[in-house]
Parts: C-alpha cells; structure tokens; sequence
C-alpha cells in the first residue's frame, strides 16, 4: 500500500475515490482540491516550505444550513514534497452543529482511503445503530 505521493497523485487519487467537492486548505483557500491546496502551497515562502500539518476541509454531505450534514477533515504530512494522510474525521452532525456521530482514521494509506460513499456510510450505520436501540423498550 502506499504511503506518500506527489501533489498531483494525491489530488487524482482523492477524486477518483469521490472527493470532488469544495476544499478549504488551513481554514483558507476556499476552491476545488487542486485549487485550494495549490493556493496554499503557493502562498508559502518556497525557503521555508512548512513542515507542520495541514488541515483539509470538506463538506461529504450537505444539505443547506439548518439541516444535517457530514464534514471530513484530513491532516497531511509533508515529507519532501509527498503527501502522506496523518488523520482523516468524519463527523455526522445535526442541523445544530452538535456531533452525531464521528470516525477517525489514523496513519492510512492513501490507497487505503475509504471513497466518499464508504465514509458516509460509516457515520450513518453508526446513527442507526444508536437510534434503533432507542426505539426499543416501552410503548403506551
């Protein structure tokens, strides 16, 4: 399995696997993948670089405000110009922004990455779950 990539396998393999939404790269850069990572890549001194890691942001799900929605948040780490996967949450939340539910996978291989539909799904089965054990028990 693979670890690390280049800027371009890595923006090609998240949008085989269904990420193709809107990004936003440290709280900024708000565009498509490729948009959104090249501008923040571009705005760094090209001495320095950085070598902290960077947040991704993306909605999986959503519906408009005031409904629920999935949010993915990846954290990468730079090794010499390869990106590797740090961490990547999927959080259910409701119409209020309270968490429903939430996954994290740590230290995964880019090949290893679940597709856009696999995270929904892991969030949903979990609000299930936990919803079908609460219809249980007394009924009037």
């Amino acid at each position: 399995m693979k670890k690390n990539c280049d800027l371009e396998e890595f923006i090609k393999i998240l949008t085989d696997k269904g990420y193709n939404g809107y990004f936003m790269t440290q709280a900024g850069y708000p565009g498509k993948l490729a948009d959104s990572l090249g501008g923040f890549l571009e705005s760094l001194d090209p001495e320095f670089g950085f070598d902290q890691n960077v947040l991704l942001e993306t909605y999986l799900d959503w519906n408009g405000e005031n409904k629920p929605s999935i949010q993915c948040l990846i954290s990468l780490e730079n090794d010499n110009g390869k990106f590797a996967i740090d961490i990547m949450e999927i959080i259910h939340k409701d119409r209020f922004g309270k968490c429903i539910s939430e996954k994290k996978l740590m230290d995964i291989a880019i090949d290893a990455l679940p597709t856009r539909d696999q995270a929904i799904k892991m969030v949903c089965e979990e609000v299930r779950k936990i919803s079908s054990t609460l219809k249980r028990g007394r009924r009037f």
